[in-house]
């Protein structure tokens, strides 16, 4: 019985088996990057495979055990791949666009979520303020500054910069902002009842598609569609020089009900599917992506443990052999 589970440990910790599972990890990984597969939860079992193989290496073979530096990078491996193995099936990757002047609503995000998700989304609170972007020559996209306003324990909102690279962090959400913006023009449609509906319609990202800001709006409670396009007689970028990204000033939107169409400016109202549509203004919208991985610290953590470790160990071995080397020069002098 010992041998048949010894037998079976020597086979887990084959050294095959580990390059396997790196293969593996490297082709799920690169399937999700290039081919844009839905690989997060897929990439977390070469992982723990990963971690049985170097468990199971390590209950079997003595010199891993007895030499602390070879036994420290071992461990450590172990455990950053048990970790990495838990942040993709706990972690979210998504995105979502927040329109100027509104809450962030969490059941607009687009995400792929792991079966182990604790799913705390909705307890991330912030409104949407103006934001900032900086473009150098030929539409190349610089700094974002993105303001957003969170609330604190007193129920007081404060002004955060967010950014590329300067998330808004809240618990293990990070929020960044993302190349895709553009504008937003806010309608309010008064019913026939008076019902007021009221919200914005978000165009295509800007200037990415500057010759197409189009979409359409369903007319509330008729299911009925028009489209809407929005007309910037003088762009607002500038493709030779730099320039900072900014509402128009001259916009128009334009409205085409069947053959019928309409020129609104801000508060323009216009008679539309038995009630009025007025205009109310042109507002902007941010796209952030969002990553939850918790284990990242931890992860890191067990890679400078490994790295350490190997170090200690390779300089380890590396005075054994000078002292290997001065003892050998001192017995070969004392024969002569």
């Amino acid at each position: 019985m010992m041998k048949t589970l010894h037998g079976g440990l020597r086979r887990l910790a084959s050294l095959r088996l580990t390059l396997a599972c790196l293969a593996l990890a490297a082709l799920i990984a690169l399937a999700g990057d290039v081919g844009g597969w839905p690989t997060g939860t897929l990439i977390a079992v070469p992982f723990v495979i990963l971690f049985v193989n170097l468990a199971a290496a390590i209950a079997t073979h003595g010199a891993l055990r007895t030499q602390a530096g070879l036994f420290g990078f071992h461990l450590a491996l172990a455990c950053l791949a048990l970790l990495a193995a838990i942040d993709r099936l706990s972690g979210l990757s998504g995105h979502v666009e927040v329109t100027q002047g509104t809450a962030f609503d969490p059941t607009l995000v687009e995400a792929r979520i792991g079966p182990l998700h604790p799913g705390s989304l909705e307890r991330v609170r912030f409104v949407q303020g103006r934001f900032e972007i900086d473009y150098a020559p030929r539409l190349k996209r610089r700094e974002t500054r993105s303001t957003v306003y969170v609330p604190d324990d007193t129920g007081n909102w404060h002004p955060v910069i967010v950014g590329d690279d300067t998330p808004l962090v809240v618990g293990d959400y990070r929020f960044y902002t993302s190349f895709n913006k553009g504008f937003a023009p806010l309608l309010s449609y008064i019913a026939a009842d008076g019902t007021i509906h009221s919200g914005a319609v978000h165009l295509p990202s800007y200037p990415l598609n500057f010759f197409k800001q189009g979409n359409v709006w369903t007319i509330p409670g008729t299911g009925r569609e028009v489209k809407l396009w929005l007309h910037v007689p003088e762009p607002v970028f500038v493709e030779d020089a730099p320039w900072r990204f900014r509402i128009p000033d001259d916009a128009v939107l334009v409205i085409m009900d069947g053959a019928q169409r309409y020129e609104l400016r801000p508060g323009d109202t216009v008679p539309l599917g038995g009630g009025r549509l007025r205009y109310e203004e042109l507002r902007t919208w941010m796209g952030y992506t969002i990553d939850y991985s918790p284990m990242i610290p931890w992860m890191l953590a067990a890679a400078a443990t490994a790295a350490l470790s190997l170090a200690w160990h390779a300089i380890g071995k590396l005075r054994r052999s000078d002292w290997d080397r001065a003892t050998g020069a001192e017995e070969r002098a004392h024969v002569r």
